[in-house]
């Protein structure tokens, strides 16, 4: 949106206190609904029913409406269907990219890093970890561009740079001793990891495989809640681009990788 971002609290989603401008409804591309979906709704139709979609997620975030009533809805808009994976070949680190770097990055270029963490934990009280701080790095709702990309520019070193462009497509997700709890395509499954219950980002190194960006749990949340919010915000990044991936959503909407899991890890101890 083109709105000025401000670090105040502003809470923009009842549902998810800690999200700001992209909890707030932007229209679809046109285009890309009439190229891929092969729907029969003009412009006006379109924008009609991806707003129906958005006012019932906006209602089921914030408790006051069913799950049920949401996939019709993005199946109305064009947003829902299959559930795609991406295919794309990874490329090996040549060294490892340390979170510390990243954390050094954010706090030179993000103004107020460590009041906006929060995007990441879902908790404004926290003492923001290295991992929290390193994830921030890859936020495209914090300013005109990424925090990496301006490092990305001035680093002159090529193997970090190389290994930036390898956390780049690896898609942050849940995991538990290494294991990943949410899906994730064949070529972006580590074969092995740290114990654990973690959120991050696990990148080809060598013959093994490196984490970065990783915020360790207190407790393992629900594995299908989280995917559960996900879903959702794959139908909702899909008005811009319906052939959107699985992983794409990962990528994409990495604070709420983060975030879901990390309330739901309070949630899983508070029940248990």
């Amino acid at each position: 949106m083109n709105r000025e971002r401000d670090i105040e609290p502003l809470v923009l989603n009842r549902g998810d206190p800690s999200s700001q401008d992209e909890a707030c409804f932007e229209p679809g591309s046109v285009e890309n609904y009439q190229r891929f979906s092969g729907g029969a709704l003009d412009a006006a139709q379109l924008q009609a029913a991806e707003e129906r979609f958005h006012e019932a997620y906006l209602a089921w975030l914030g408790g006051h409406g069913a799950f049920a009533a949401l996939e019709p809805l993005a199946r109305d808009a064009g947003l829902a269907g299959e559930l795609r994976h991406d295919k794309r070949r990874l490329h090996d680190a040549l060294v490892p990219l340390p979170d510390r770097v990243l954390a050094d990055v954010v706090e030179d270029e993000v103004a107020d890093a460590r009041v906006l963490v929060e995007r990441i934990t879902g908790n404004p009280y926290d003492r923001p970890s290295t991992g929290a701080l390193a994830a921030l790095a890859w936020l495209t709702t914090l300013g005109e561009r990424r925090a990496v990309d301006a490092w990305f520019e001035d680093e002159r070193d090529r193997s970090l740079t190389h290994a930036m462009r390898c956390v780049d497509r690896a898609p942050p997700c849940l995991y538990r001793d290494g294991v990943p709890l949410l899906p994730l395509s064949r070529q972006q499954t580590p074969s092995s990891g740290p114990p654990g219950v973690y959120v991050a980002r696990a990148y080809r190194l060598g013959d093994g495989w490196g984490f970065s960006c990783k915020v360790d749990l207190p407790a393992c949340p629900d594995p299908a809640v989280v995917q559960r919010r996900l879903l959702v915000e794959l139908w909702r990044i899909r008005a811009e681009e319906r052939r959107s991936t699985w992983e794409d959503v990962l990528r994409r909407r990495s604070e709420v990788v983060y975030r879901a899991s990390s309330e739901g890890a309070w949630r899983s101890m508070r029940l248990g």
